[in-house]
């Protein structure tokens, strides 16, 4: 350049630098040109410019005080300064060998003064400079050198921001053309699976199409099958041909929901063509434009007639299967009734006798009575406890109670069982069982006795032993093992997980054999599992049976005096009146026979009527009402005498039915105890204690 030596493979690094600069795009003109702007009043100067330069050209970037928007470089003093690295400074052109020849410098009103400083890229070449120009000649002070030098500094910073703005927005360009091209992909294969799904929806669903007002606009092939109408039948038809003018209203609160656009969706009845109804899983969908107006509603439903019928036929049977349960449970209460009844009879008397009786071979023959009537009564109970079973009315009473006198309780019962058979029968208890627990003695009792009967009756020879112990023991329970152990014939292995089945016994000639009705072990099992407990059997066969079960009972919180009563205290006398409406003439006479006994005076009424007839005239102390009594019944009679004529007198039921509901229907119409048939001697008279 104009007399001075250049390295070319520098000028050709420098020329490429400033090709990547992309000199003639002016994003920042603004900028660069209130820079020179600023240089121009720093330096004190007219003329102020910011220059590129090429091997041919000056180009300018931004400039004060001067025309034209190029130079060619040898008419250029920057030709010299982007050769430096420094500042250059002319104070007078006309003295300098460099320029004083330029045609800018002897032109008329020439240049004379001139202060350039090279913009230096990142990668070190210069690729244009920062000047400033005066008609004559001058000299920059300290101070603005350095501000020259700072704001050239600046100009180069704007211009690599600019390079790399430019560089980073055509990146951004590309990202996002990827992104959208992505995007727009996206949209196709959504847009694809979104008819596709649609095709779905109209090939397995009813699809509907109404405008706003109800006013049906499309069907497709599935709803006229589903409806039984051709799309052409439908067709400017209204919702409302599909449903019954009872649901008018309602349709039209739909319609209302739907037109400001709430979904809404679930099962509704239809009429179809042909009058019948059928049955729809619906949604209805509004459609809205892009002001947010719902412009048409779009039903999908499927076909669930089937089910609802399904479904309707279920709670019909449901309803069936009710009232026959309840059927079942009333038969139960009746045959309860009727079968206890006279069952409380015959002990009763027996009982009477036995007291009385002093003869030996009678005695005999009334031990074998009672011995008969306990062992239906046994029958009769596990029949009923099975209903209650069923029926989930079962009740587990918690009460304190001896342990060992339940355990001895049992054995009295059946001794006279064992000692016909002649075999050995006796209980065996561990010293650490505890005295006193708190739990359902008498379901406790009802399992030994059907366990310790079972293991007799099964028992020719050898004997019949009840081992209980002790197996867990914390602070609050108390979990006891009883083993049933006898010498019998023992159970076939394949039959061990039969026997605790219903009606189910271990052998088809076992019933007619040895007798049972086959509910004993199943009830027994269903008792134990009800206190929290479990069984197990182990058996072979001509060796003998062992059943072992577990119940955990509470321990009783303090030691309490227990009654024993076994027998009555014959020299405890009462007195008082005492109304018995009892309608069996068998009853009658037994409670009549042990009240007098014990010095009470007693009126007896066969019938509700007879009851309130005597209690008109007379007062009574105690009244012992039967629940079920001819021409006016126990509830009934309950009912007059405390709403009717306000009596306050005591009255406890008599009842064999066996029903928890019946206590609460007894409470419910003003008794005031329970009692129930057939009931011990012991049990009359603490009735008695508790109300005279």
């Amino acid at each position: 350049m104009n007399n001075t030596k250049i390295d070319e493979n520098k000028e050709i690094k420098r020329l490429q630098t400033l090709l990547s600069y992309n000199i003639l795009d002016t994003p920042y003109e603004k900028d660069f040109n209130e820079l020179a702007q600023l240089i121009a009043l720093i330096c004190d100067v007219p003329v102020a410019f910011i220059a590129m330069i090429d091997d041919k050209r000056q180009w300018y970037k931004a400039k004060v005080g001067l025309d034209g928007k190029e130079t060619p470089l040898e008419e250029t003093f920057c030709q010299y300064t982007v050769l430096q690295d420094e500042l250059i400074e002319i104070s007078d052109a006309l003295l300098d060998e460099r320029v004083k020849d330029n045609p800018h410098v002897t032109a008329e009103n020439g240049i004379r003064f001139y202060a350039g400083m090279p913009l230096k890229a990142e990668n070190g070449y210069n690729i244009g400079t920062v000047c400033v120009v005066d008609g004559k000649p001058g000299k920059l002070s300290d101070r603005q050198k350095q501000a020259l030098k700072l704001l050239t500094s600046q100009a180069m910073h704007l211009i690599e921001a600019r390079k790399k703005n430019k560089s980073l927005g055509k990146e951004l360009n590309s990202i996002l053309e990827k992104r959208i091209a992505r995007t727009e992909r996206k949209l196709e294969l959504k847009e694809s699976e979104n008819r596709s799904l649609m095709q779905a929806v109209k090939n397995s669903s009813g699809v509907v199409e109404f405008k706003p007002d109800g006013t049906i606009i499309s069907i497709n092939r599935n709803f006229e099958e589903i409806s039984g109408y051709t799309e052409k039948e439908l067709l400017g038809s209204h919702h409302k041909m599909f449903i019954t003018p009872a649901d008018y209203e309602a349709n039209t609160t739909l319609w209302e929901s739907l037109r400001r656009c709430e979904y809404k969706t679930g099962r509704v009845r239809r009429i179809h063509k042909d009058g019948s109804e059928f049955y729809l899983q619906a949604s209805y969908n509004p459609i809205q434009d892009l002001e947010g107006n719902v412009v048409k509603v779009v039903k999908i439903s499927q076909d669930i007639t089937k089910e609802i019928e399904a479904e309707i036929s279920l709670e019909k049977a449901k309803e069936m299967a009710e009232s026959l349960n309840e059927q079942k449970d009333n038969f139960i209460a009746n045959v309860s009734h009727e079968i206890r009844t006279p069952i409380h009879a015959v002990l009763g008397f027996t009982d009477l006798l036995l007291e009385n009786e002093e003869d030996a071979h009678k005695t005999s023959y009334l031990k074998a009575v009672k011995i008969a009537g306990d062992s239906l009564l046994f029958i009769v109970n596990d029949i009923l406890d099975l209903s209650k079973m069923d029926a989930g009315l079962l009740q587990i009473d918690k009460d304190v109670f001896d342990i060992r006198d339940v355990v001895n309780r049992v054995f009295s019962i059946l001794h006279l069982k064992a000692h016909q058979k002649k075999i050995g029968f006796e209980p065996i208890i561990e010293t650490n069982v505890p005295t006193l627990l708190v739990g359902d003695k008498n379901r406790l009792s009802q399992v030994l006795i059907n366990l310790l009967g079972n293991a007799i009756k099964f028992t020719s020879e050898g004997g019949v032993k009840l081992f209980l112990s002790v197996t867990e023991e914390t602070s609050g329970k108390t979990t006891l093992n009883f083993k049933v152990s006898d010498s019998g014939i023992g159970i076939p292995k394949n039959k061990l997980e039969t026997v605790f089945q219903r009606f189910l016994q271990a052998d088809k000639n076992t019933s007619q054999k040895y007798g049972g009705t086959g509910l004993g072990l199943n009830i027994s099992r269903q008792l134990i599992e009800k206190q929290g407990g479990t069984i197990e059997v182990k058996s072979e066969p001509g060796k003998g049976t062992d059943f072992i079960f577990e119940i955990p009972f509470e321990k009783a919180s303090q030691e309490r005096q227990l009654v024993e009563d076994e027998k009555d205290n014959f020299e405890k006398r009462y007195s008082g009146r005492i109304l018995i409406c009892e309608d069996s003439e068998l009853n009658q006479r037994l409670v009549k026979a042990l009240l007098k006994g014990k010095g009470l005076e007693v009126d007896i009424a066969s019938n509700g009527e007879i009851a309130l007839s005597f209690l008109r005239e007379s007062t009574y102390d105690l009244i012992f009402m039967d629940v079920q009594m001819p021409v006016k019944n126990g509830y009934d009679t309950t009912k007059f005498l405390r709403k009717e004529m306000g009596l306050k007198t005591p009255i406890v039921a008599l009842t064999a039915n066996f029903m928890a509901t019946e206590r609460q229907k007894c409470t419910e119409v003003g008794m005031d105890d329970y009692l129930a048939k057939p009931f011990q001697k012991k049990q009359l008279f603490e009735k008695v204690e508790k109300w005279i």
